[in-house]
């Protein structure tokens, strides 16, 4: 999953409280991709599941699947 779709997720609310309290947060750190040098590119990374990446990365979300 992408880093910035992993912070969205963490942000969901947890409807039980005590487990909101402990939730940690992740944030998205945009200076962790550096496209001046390698340019993303729309790139299938499963059939019909798109992403806008350059190859190293294509490259590390295709280890995690």
């Amino acid at each position: 999953i992408h880093p910035y779709t992993k912070s969205l997720l963490s942000a969901v609310p947890i409807p039980d409280p005590i487990l909101e309290r402990k939730k940690v947060l992740k944030v998205y750190d945009l200076d962790q991709h550096d496209y001046s040098v390698e340019k993303p590119e729309m790139v299938e990374i499963k059939p019909g599941h798109f992403v806008w990446a350059n190859k190293t990365e294509v490259e590390n979300y295709k280890k995690e699947l």
